[in-house]
């Protein structure tokens, strides 16, 4: 994440207030949500992310008052290229506020994203980290299991969330262990082991430049720096993940076991881990609450789609696409949003045949706010800072915004989205939703949606 000169004094007092209300929102879980699930929120807090407000609705706020901003919506969207559908919901209060066809579905892109969140977040712990795994069987073989982490990195451990889990240090910890045992075979065969999802790895609903513009690759439950050829933030997108983190386990095992009685032979394959195998020792990657944040500000595709095969073997299903769609469609319906008219074809947002409404989304990310459940109330931290992050870095950046504003941005062809929170002039938190399509200039129609945010502050 970069940030911009002269934003610091911006960011301080953000900081500052976004501790009180923090402080504000411990007081009250302390003394009247005892029986809460024990979860860490996530990183980076804004006022806007929370259901605990520094800043109380005012009292004459309500739907009727809104008429102004609802009227200056609908002149910012009439008057420019493209259809327009909109939702906003006030949450302290539930209603929705404003709705411009709100209740069409529409193509969600990256905005398809707010599903895929509040269904991990539900699904898991969000201190619960995803293990890389190695194993050795009766026969000499050493296998290495994917357990998930799709962000691992080809070095050692690391603090960062991309990298947290590194291979080298899975190869000496690997190594070592084989050197203390007196037991240990002479050679050992390398076999990956990445059967954890299952179905297609690629969706054919995918157009083929997505894969070869680097947005996506073969979804698989091992990878590095999310299946990209280096840690580099753009970096482009092997076509084999799994087999590539297992190449470069492979070397860091040979390197660390230099000198030993073992070694290693042959070239890595694939297959699955015999019964009779025998866990040596692994690496866990970032928690669940940070791989969500990772995804979210970055809108990395190729997390959520592990994230959704992960959700869906939570929930008893098959890691493929069209159980990762169904598992997070029950985690929809279980916050209490209905989800009759939504197509959900896939985690990420990548197809244009995935369908669903503007209230849909503004439906989630309220009943997120207002829930009992911590992670839930703070999900809203994995969306990007308007301004400031991710892919709003060079949004939103007049002062009235940036800062106070988070947000899921969505582009495909002809379709932009942008769906978040902010705490509007007179202290109500607002959820939102905007989509864009048939538009012939994406950066008209961002601009277009970025001024219609301004006009809720």
């Amino acid at each position: 994440m970069k940030w911009k000169t002269g934003q610091l004094a911006l960011v301080a007092l953000f900081a500052v207030v976004a501790l009180i209300a923090g402080l504000i929102t411990w007081a009250g879980i302390a003394l009247g949500k005892s029986g809460e699930a024990a979860q860490s929120p996530l990183n980076r807090p804004t006022p806007a992310s929370s259901s605990y407000s520094l800043f109380p609705p005012a009292q004459n706020a309500s739907t009727e008052d809104f008429s102004a901003k609802s009227q200056a919506l609908n002149g910012i969207f009439d008057g420019a290229q493209g259809n327009f559908t909109a939702s906003v919901i006030d949450v302290s209060t539930g209603e929705t506020v404003f709705s411009r066809n709100g209740d069409t579905a529409g193509v969600p892109a990256s905005s398809l994203k707010t599903l895929t969140v509040a269904a991990a977040l539900q699904s898991f712990p969000s201190s619960h980290r995803f293990a890389t795994t190695t194993l050795l069987g009766a026969d000499g073989t050493l296998y290495l299991r994917g357990g998930g982490d799709v962000l691992l990195g080809a070095g050692e451990n690391s603090s960062r969330i991309s990298g947290r889990a590194g291979l080298a240090s899975l190869a000496e910890q690997t190594a070592k262990i084989l050197k203390d045992d007196a037991a240990a075979p002479s050679s050992v065969r390398i076999v990956l082991d990445d059967s954890l999802f299952t179905g297609d790895a690629l969706l054919p609903a995918w157009d083929k430049s997505l894969m070869t513009s680097g947005n996506i690759s073969a979804v698989q439950p091992l990878a590095m720096w999310g299946a990209r050829s280096s840690e580099a933030e753009k970096a482009g997108r092997v076509s084999d993940p799994a087999m590539t983190a297992a190449q470069v386990f492979e070397k860091a095992l040979s390197s660390a076991l230099s000198g030993s009685k073992t070694s290693v032979s042959g070239e890595v394959s694939r297959g699955t881990t015999a019964a009779d195998a025998r866990e040596l020792t692994k690496v866990e990657g970032a928690t669940v609450s940070e791989v969500v944040e990772f995804m979210g500000e970055e809108s990395d595709n190729y997390v959520a789609e592990a994230l959704g095969r992960l959700i869906a073997l939570q929930q008893g299903k098959p890691a493929s696409f069209e159980g990762a769609t169904a598992a997070i469609l029950e985690k929809t319906a279980a916050l209490g949003v209905r989800t009759d008219g939504i197509q959900m074809v896939d985690a990420s947002g990548l197809s244009a045949d995935n369908r669903v409404s503007p209230s849909q989304l503004t439906a989630v990310l309220a009943a997120a706010s207002r829930s009992t459940n911590r992670a839930l109330r703070d999900m809203s931290y994995a969306f990007p800072i308007a301004g400031l992050s991710g892919t709003l870095d060079t949004r939103l950046t007049d002062s009235s915004v940036a800062g106070v504003v988070r947000a899921k941005t969505g582009t495909l062809a002809g379709v932009t989205t942008l769906t978040g929170t902010l705490v509007d002039g007179t202290g109500r938190q607002l959820v939102f939703s905007l989509f864009a399509s048939d538009v012939t200039s994406l950066s008209d129609a961002r601009a277009t949606l970025d001024r219609a945010v301004a006009a809720l502050i």
